[in-house]
């Protein structure tokens, strides 16, 4: 939701270097500010991308638009930063998909990286946008609200309730406006960190074709979009469609990708599944060689991950269609479908953890009477562990597919009021499907000699090896929104320093996520036994009604007729949301705002207020992945005990934070080319939705864990725990009572308290003959991120860490003269501390820094040559290595959430205007 005004969209600033940050904040007196990297157009020349072609957008440039933050049309959002990135800006980085773009954004978790969108999991195939990386990884839910065009989207994902911004087409992309400021008392739940706002092109006359292609090491990618709009007297339509696509890129391909990171001074993470296996008997494990030799002491070891996927291949095709028309004076229809469908595949390689459901170990146990029984001098008979290499890869692959409607109506009521009255229907549907290893069958051909797992002697059948690798976990997941909204703004009465303006509305939403799973092979052979041939299955729904209103007040105290020297303006803004959950009660969230301008081009302003997330359906007690899990015994290590861990959703409360935030804005009427920017951010953030990871189970003797473990419980207390769960491994708790019950399902676990500033400081100007010149730099700046576990008196600080690094930047270039444009960025990530390093030294993970190259040319030319631009985009000009991670529980080599693999990458693209 957002309101209408007579301004037009600015092109805003790209980061920079941290060096040049540091000089900058030095010498303006600020340690940050407004994180906004995207390429600058000159303001003092029109970018090549708006005056092509015949567009109502360059024909009326001051048409009324969406802006975020505020329910008040003829006003910014007076007490938070909006940063807004232009079309320009979006051509001038050569996205293909919208999650890409904000990949430009300093301010957005995965800035400079690919995210963890690797597909190798249920949960993580879609980048959760997260402002300053508040929420990442916590819960199903994210803390940063995305909308299209001021509405909501529905979740994605099987785990999560996040909506997937790459469903979104850039060809349809006007801007995109980002709020860094708590905005719950506006939008209601998930406006923690702030507010992406992704609006559309409007009033779009002809038609715009557009091809791209990509080329990198071992990588490629692709996009086409067609764009038709016609506008008339009264009324417009859109129609945009629009494919694009990238190859997978292989761990392989990457020189620095090992499991063995020794000769670096880490651990061999390298696998035991070798193409050869390796035998354990007796308390020892011995590697056996081609030839049958064993070697007692030195298992074989090799590459698990080498041809695993650092990045999917993903192909998606969208559309869009979006008609206005006024009916009667006063009174205007609109009406948009968005549609999106996503197809990703991702390798895996045979040995990876990943693949074998459940992480099911890859090994048998043989015994003596097996035909393929490999006898041990000294062993007798015993039975042997054998290790077993299922051979080739498996692939994941996940389909998605998001539709959103909405229609409605701008209404203009009496005394300067608008209303608008809309209907918003929007639902993702997720199919996943995991291929792996029959455990089961596997087992039971070992122990009836049908099997040869040793890797060397007589081949397996190939019937037998595809009934073994037949095994699937699917999830499938429906998630629904439904939404009625009625708001009405305008004025109330005048003040000496101006008109109060306020917006009133309601809301009232419906949320449903269905999801069910299913486990086992997807052509059972009609020789598969009972137990090998199960396909286990489950199903779950959550649903939700939420009821809403909401108000806010402009208060001009200070304007035009009552300035003094020293108090130019002054502006008060009020906002208060109520919510009411069917499901976890009610919430009501106020924001203050102030604004003042003691001369004229600068702007003080600061804001206090509440915010809140309701926990996500994918949270909740009816989450698809909510089970008790049979692990071994974790007290005593007793082989004939077990434990269990209980996992996924849970009863939870609503997450709240306070909110503050405090900055300037200068645009000095001397220079008119320098904007400054600056806003510092507090929050205060409670009730944070997370797992207790494993350390309730490693961490015995530390008391913070007690909540979550139960030790040597009762047969009641056992019932108890596990009543209504589904279980995952044979255990009765009626026959053997389990050594300790966990409970590391998703839980209102700590608090956290983050501090920190953007900063976004541009300059252009026209050097005559020589073209127009925009250098830009941007950026955000991590003070404080500290976590609190609930019960603990000591505070954990995740501040220079992975999960919060302290400074992001982007600096900018750019150099526009006749029909050229010119633009180099460069994008810098700031080192960090690496403790996951299974027990061995923190690791110092060296900062990385970027080059980004845009060309465009507007090709000369009448008729059907006219209206054509050419574009050359070139991403990590130096084809610069991300810094090395050392990971113990993946791929070593490359901290895919904030660095990338993909290398130098070549994009030609070609558009032409009709």
């Amino acid at each position: 939701m957002g309101h209408r005004c007579h301004t037009p969209s600015v092109p805003g600033p790209a980061g920079a270097a941290r060096t040049l940050a540091t000089a900058l904040a030095l010498l303006l007196g600020t340690a940050s500010g407004q994180a906004l990297a995207q390429s600058a157009a000159p303001a003092t020349t029109p970018a090549p991308a708006t005056t092509q072609g015949n567009t109502a957008d360059a024909a009326e440039p001051l048409e009324e638009i969406i802006v975020t933050g505020t329910s008040i049309r003829g006003i910014q959002a007076q007490s938070s930063a909006v940063s807004t990135v232009t079309r320009d800006d979006i051509v001038a980085t050569g996205s293909t998909t919208a999650t890409e773009l904000l990949r430009s954004l300093p301010q957005v978790g995965n800035f400079n990286s690919t995210g963890s969108n690797t597909g190798f999991g249920q949960a993580n195939f879609v980048d959760q946008p997260a402002i300053h990386g508040v929420g990442v990884g916590n819960g199903g839910g994210g803390l940063t609200l995305v909308l299209f065009d001021g509405m909501r989207l529905p979740g994605a994902g099987i785990n999560q309730t996040a909506p997937d911004p790459s469903a979104i087409p850039v060809s349809a992309l006007e801007r995109v406006e980002v709020i860094a400021d708590g905005a719950s008392s506006i939008y209601g739940s998930d406006a923690v960190a702030g507010v992406i706002n992704f609006i559309p092109r409007r009033n779009y006359d002809g038609a715009e074709t557009h091809l791209q292609a990509g080329f990198g090491n071992s990588y490629d990618s692709q996009n086409f979009s067609q764009l038709f709009g016609k506008t008339w007297k009264g009324g417009s339509i859109l129609l945009d469609y629009e494919h694009s696509g990238n190859s997978e890129l292989k761990a392989g391909s990457r020189s620095y990708i090992s499991d063995n990171a020794t000769s670096k001074g880490w651990g061999d993470n390298r696998v035991q599944n070798c193409p050869v296996a390796n035998i354990t008997a007796g308390g020892t494990t011995y590697g056996l060689t081609a030839t049958g030799a064993l070697k007692a002491g030195q298992p074989n070891k090799c590459e698990g991950r080498l041809d695993d996927d650092l990045y999917p291949d993903q192909h998606r095709d969208q559309g869009l269609i979006s008609i206005r028309q006024e009916v009667a004076d006063g009174i205007e229809l609109f009406a948009n479908e968005l549609y999106s469908r996503r197809v990703m595949t991702t390798r895996m390689s045979s040995t990876s953890a990943q693949a074998s459901p459940n992480n099911s170990a890859f090994s048998v146990i043989v015994p003596s009477a097996s035909p393929y029984y490999i006898a041990i001098p000294g062993q007798g008979g015993v039975d042997q562990t054998v290790t077993f290499f299922p051979g080739g890869s498996f692939l994941n692959h996940t389909t998605t597919s998001t539709q959103v409607a909405n229609v409605g109506a701008d209404i203009d009521l009496s005394h300067g009021w608008q209303g608008k009255v809309a209907g918003n229907f929007g639902f993702e549907r997720d199919d996943v499907r995991q291929n792996g290893l029959n455990q089961t069958l596997a087992t039971d051909m070992a122990a009836a000699g049908t099997l040869n797992p040793y890797g060397i002697g007589a081949a397996n059948s190939p019937a037998v090896l595809a009934a073994l690798r037949d095994y699937q976990t699917r999830y499938s997941g429906e998630q629904f929104l439904q939404e009625g909204l009625f708001k009405a703004d305008g004025p109330l009465f005048d003040l000496p320093g101006g008109t109060i303006k306020a917006a009133v509305g309601a809301d009232i939403r419906h949320e449903r996520f269905a999801a069910s799973n299913s486990v086992g092979p997807t052509n059972p052979a009609s020789w598969l036994s009972a137990n090998e041939a199960a396909v286990s299955s489950f199903s779950s729904v959550g649903e939700r009604d939420v009821k809403s209103v909401f108000g806010e007040l402009s208060v001009p105290i200070v304007g035009d007729d009552n300035a003094v020297p020293g108090i130019r303006s002054v502006n008060l803004s009020l906002a208060t949301r109520y919510d009411s959950y069917s499901d976890v009660g009610d919430t009501t969230n106020p924001k203050v705002g102030l604004t003042y301008s003691p001369v004229e081009g600068l702007t003080l302003r600061g804001s206090f207020g509440s915010s809140f997330h309701a926990p996500s359906l994918a949270d909740a007690s009816t989450a698809i992945d909510t089970r008790a899990i049979r692990f071994t015994d974790f007290v005593g290590f007793d082989p004939n005990k077990y434990s269990i861990i209980l996992a996924g959703g849970n009863k939870l409360k609503p997450e709240t934070a306070d909110t503050y935030s405090a900055g300037f804005d200068y645009k000095p009427k001397e220079l008119p080319g320098l904007k400054v920017s600056s806003s510092y951010f507090r929050i205060d953030y409670y009730n944070v939705i997370t797992f207790p990871t494993f350390n309730p189970v490693t961490q015995p003797q530390n008391p913070v864990y007690d909540a979550y473990r139960l030790y040597n419980p009762t047969l009641a207390q056992a019932l108890a725990l596990t009543s209504g769960f589904r279980h995952d491994g044979n255990f009765d708790v009626t026959a053997q009572l389990p050594t300790a019950i966990y409970d590391l399902r998703r839980q209102n676990f700590a608090d956290e308290f983050i501090q920190g500033m953007d900063f976004d400081v541009s300059y252009g100007w026209d050097a005559d003959r020589l073209g127009a010149f925009t250098v830009g730099l941007a950026g955000t700046w991590l003070w404080q991120f500290d976590q609190k576990i609930k019960g603990a008196t000591s505070i954990n600080t995740l501040l220079n860490t992975d999960y919060a690094i302290d400074f992001k930047a982007r600096a900018s270039l750019m150099w526009t003269l006749d029909a050229y444009t010119a633009g180099v960025f460069v994008n810098y990530t700031n080192g960090y501390t690496n403790a996951s390093t299974g027990g061995l030294a923190v690791q110092k993970v060296d900062s990385f820094t970027t080059a980004d190259l845009h060309l465009a040319w507007n090709v000369p030319g009448q008729g059907m040559m006219g209206g054509i631009q050419a574009t050359l985009d070139v991403n990590n000009v130096f084809d610069t290595a991300p810094p090395y991670y050392y990971n113990t529980n993946g791929v070593s080599g490359v901290d895919l959430t904030a660095a990338s693999p993909l290398g130098r990458v070549i994009s030609i693209g070609l558009t032409k205007r009709w």
